[in-house]
C-alpha cells in the first residue's frame, strides 16, 4: 500500500468518507491520466476514463484486496476501461492522433538508452517539432498493448512485476514487449536521422 495514505484510509473510504476519497484522486490522478492518454491519444477521452476509474474505484473498494499497491490496482482499472473504449471506437471507426510533449520525448529517448551523437545539439533535437511528430506516429502504430507496457514501465517507471500486474500478464511478457518497443522506437529514430546518430 502507499505510503503516501494514511492508514485508516482504506477504512475511511469503506465508510465513503470524501476526504480520503480526494486524497486518493489528489495522489493517483496524473498517473491513471497518463497511462489513459497514452492509449486512448485524446485528452477529453484520457479524463473521462480516469473519471470512471475513481468511481469504480471508490463504488468497488470493498474488492481491494491489497495484494497490489493502490497505485497498480489504480492502473489496472483504468487499463480495463482504456481498452474497452478503444475496443468501442474501433467500432465506430475512430481513429484520434496524439502529440508528444516535451517530457515524454526525454523519456523515450532515455528508455533507449543507445542515443548517441545527435550531429547537433541534444537540446535542439529533442524540440524539434519533426521528431515529435515521427515518435507520436511511431507510437500511435503500436498495438494498445504494447503502448501500455512503454508507458508503465518506461515514463512511469513501474517494475515489471507492477506492470504485469495492471496488465494481468506475466512479467515474462512485460520484458518481452518492452524489449520490441524499445527496438521498434530505435528502428524509428534511424529512420528519421538516416541511420546516423544512433547505435544499432
Amino acid at each position: 500500500m502507499s505510503g503516501d495514505l494514511p492508514e485508516d484510509w482504506l477504512e475511511r473510504l469503506r465508510a465513503q468518507d470524501h476526504e480520503a476519497f480526494n486524497t486518493l484522486v489528489r495522489l493517483h490522478h496524473a498517473a491513471v491520466f497518463r497511462l489513459a492518454q497514452r492509449l486512448l491519444r485524446n485528452a477529453d477521452d484520457a479524463q473521462e476514463v480516469a473519471q470512471e476509474c475513481f468511481l469504480a474505484a471508490y463504488e468497488g473498494i470493498g474488492r481491494f484486496q491489497q495484494r497490489a499497491s493502490v497505485k497498480t490496482w489504480l492502473l489496472s482499472i483504468a487499463y480495463r476501461k482504456a481498452v474497452d473504449r478503444l475496443q468501442r471506437r474501433s467500432q465506430e471507426g475512430h481513429l484520434v492522433s496524439g502529440a508528444l510533449d516535451d517530457s515524454e520525448l526525454w523519456k523515450i529517448a532515455q528508455s533507449v538508452e543507445q542515443l548517441t551523437d545527435w550531429g547537433r545539439n541534444p537540446e535542439q533535437t529533442f524540440r524539434s517539432n519533426e521528431l515529435r511528430e515521427h515518435l507520436g506516429a511511431a507510437l500511435a502504430r503500436l498495438p494498445a498493448e504494447s503502448r501500455a507496457v512503454f508507458e508503465l514501465r518506461d515514463v512511469q517507471g513501474l517494475s515489471s512485476q507492477e506492470a504485469a500486474e495492471v496488465l494481468e500478464i506475466n512479467e515474462g511478457a512485460v520484458r518481452v514487449r518492452l524489449h520490441r518497443v524499445r527496438q521498434y522506437l530505435m528502428r524509428e529514430l534511424q529512420s528519421l536521422f538516416g541511420g546516423k546518430g544512433v547505435q544499432p
